[in-house]
């Protein structure tokens, strides 16, 4: 679980800035709390602020880092993703850091970047001692383009000493271009399997970003293939749409006979690749879900091995006239993106979503919060959402403790702050007093604008 995460000069953010899901001493909404180790960790927090203000790159941080870490510096945009007000920021290193928790034992991961060189300057990972004693699991530093990477940990025997040698050899002294933009958690976790030891530890961690989840306003959550494979989960897909009001009474998959290669024509030559190759590989009755503009499909190979197309259709009440997903509102679309979630709260999922409110009735965006409450009660799943929607301030709904402020300064940098820090009671009413102003994080405008003055050269 994420138990804190900060950045510096990416974006936005100039000065470092933290969020924090370390629990504060509030006895209101304990089922939001897992305890582990002896640190309550919050399963959610929800960020607001003005448009502009910086609140969707916190979630392009966690995005940008995780790319980094996953797949290299050669998959991220690195030109223009300092802080770029001021243009000497280009020179100053980017930093991003998390502290997570995985079973019992916390770690510190961190990275820092040249946005000039477009290497890896450092990264560390650290075991926390629950007496507060750090090990070094790795730690790496540049120093006048000279690269060292070490281990302070206590070895379980000679091989392990050995392979943590070899692997940190290729990060140090005269290191090559591709180990310069390269992390060492990726390297070591893609080419160990041991099942115990360090080199384990490494491999969770490096698993532990691989899970997280991240949608933005127009990205399509892929977790709806294992609903249309399960019926079960159909089932339970179709009670939530009909549960969250969207008139649709059940989620169907109706086979088809089509002209393959031809819908194919119509998206880009590498996707079309790729599903003929997921179509390939793929296990008889395991399905390959695709889009072709606002159509999903949903293909698999029967027990003969042929292949079946199946189109999603949705039944809004008459079995004999379906609905495409096509013909829904933008809000079902979102829920579309937004339901398979719910199946990813017990893998221990980081769960991130800008603009959880986009296209949703503020009495729908509760409810979902409330049902992803209920669902992780016993779990320990996260999620954390940006949104406009002042409605959801509401400490019957949230504790004060996630509830998170992200506001424009005068030098235009972001700073990210808690509503706690006003220490307000469990029955205040927040959301009126954030329009007021009281926590800062809204628009401010200019009482003396005249439209008309607009208009004049």
């Amino acid at each position: 679980m994420l138990i804190g995460f900060s950045v510096s000069n990416y974006k936005s953010f100039k000065e470092p800035q933290k969020i924090s899901f370390a629990a504060s001493k509030i006895t209101r909404h304990k089922e939001h709390i897992t305890v582990k180790n002896n640190k309550r960790i919050l399963k959610s927090g929800l960020i607001f602020g003005a448009n502009a203000g910086g609140k969707s790159n916190l979630v392009n941080a966690i995005h940008f880092s995780r790319e980094i870490i996953i797949n290299g510096l050669d998959k991220v945009n690195l030109n223009k993703s300092y802080f770029r007000i001021e243009s000497n920021m280009y020179k100053a290193p980017g930093v991003f850091e998390y502290r997570i928790m995985l079973g019992d034992v916390e770690y510190s991961y961190g990275l820092v970047i040249s946005y000039i060189d477009k290497i890896i300057l450092s990264e560390w990972l650290i075991k926390m001692s629950s007496n507060g004693d750090e090990t070094y699991i790795f730690n790496r530093e540049v120093d006048q383009n000279i690269s060292h990477a070490e281990s302070e940990i206590d070895y379980q025997n000679m091989e392990e000493k050995y392979k943590m040698d070899f692997y940190l050899e290729g990060f140090s002294e005269n290191i090559s271009d591709a180990y310069k933009k390269k992390t060492i958690l990726s390297d070591i976790a893609l080419r160990t399997t041991d099942k115990k030891g360090v080199f384990a530890e490494i491999r969770k961690v490096y698993e532990w970003f691989a899970s997280v989840i991240i949608l933005f306003p127009e990205s399509k959550y892929n977790g709806l293939n294992e609903v249309a494979a399960d019926d079960d989960k159909k089932r339970f897909f179709s009670a939530l749409m009909n549960y969250f009001d969207t008139g649709i009474d059940s989620v169907e998959g109706e086979s088809q006979q089509m002209d393959f290669d031809k819908i194919l024509d119509n998206i880009p030559r590498t996707e079309a690749e790729k599903i003929k190759v997921d179509i390939s590989n793929a296990a008889n009755e395991h399905p390959i879900m695709f889009k072709v503009g606002e159509q999903i499909f949903i293909l698999h190979k029967d027990e003969n091995g042929n292949i079946v197309y199946n189109k999603l259709l949705l039944n809004h009440g008459n079995l004999d006239d379906m609905f495409d997903y096509t013909d829904e509102s933008d809000g079902t679309k979102r829920l579309f993106d937004l339901i398979p979630i719910f199946y990813e709260n017990g893998r221990g999922s980081l769960i991130l979503i800008d603009e959880i409110d986009r296209s949703l009735h503020t009495n729908l965006t509760r409810k979902f919060l409330e049902l992803f409450f209920e669902i992780v009660k016993d779990r320990e799943c996260q999620l954390v959402a940006t949104t406009h929607d002042s409605n959801l301030l509401d400490l019957e709904l949230l504790r004060q403790d996630e509830i998170w402020f992200v506001e424009r300064q005068v030098d235009h940098s972001s700073k990210v702050f808690s509503l706690n820090k006003f220490k307000e009671r469990f029955d205040k009413k927040i959301d009126k007093e954030y329009l007021l102003g009281r926590y800062g994080a809204i628009p401010i405008f200019d009482d003396d604008f005249v439209l008309e003055d607009a208009y004049e050269e």
